[in-house]
């Protein structure tokens, strides 16, 4: 019993951690949604009480930021000031 709760565990942490994306994965979704875009840089933030990446990019002139979750969506984009 003890033995099945610590895999059971084991795999609930692994797969939170599995979903996790890094700033490689953040790269692709900006340059995937924003053709052309130049990235300047990509921050571990807080949005909303949720960790999540924080991108400051150029696309057609243009200076945004992104908020990009931890698993992959963008979550807001707008005029970074």
């Amino acid at each position: 019993m003890i033995k099945l709760f610590f895999v059971t565990i084991v795999l609930v942490l692994f797969s939170a951690s599995a979903s996790a994306i890094g700033k490689s994965d953040v790269r692709a979704i900006i340059e995937a949604a924003y053709p052309g875009a130049k990235i300047s840089e990509i921050e571990k933030e807080k949005y909303k009480g949720q960790k999540v990446y924080e991108v400051d990019f150029k696309h057609d002139g243009q200076k945004l930021e992104a908020i990009i979750s931890l698993d992959g969506e963008i979550v807001k984009v707008g005029i970074d000031d």
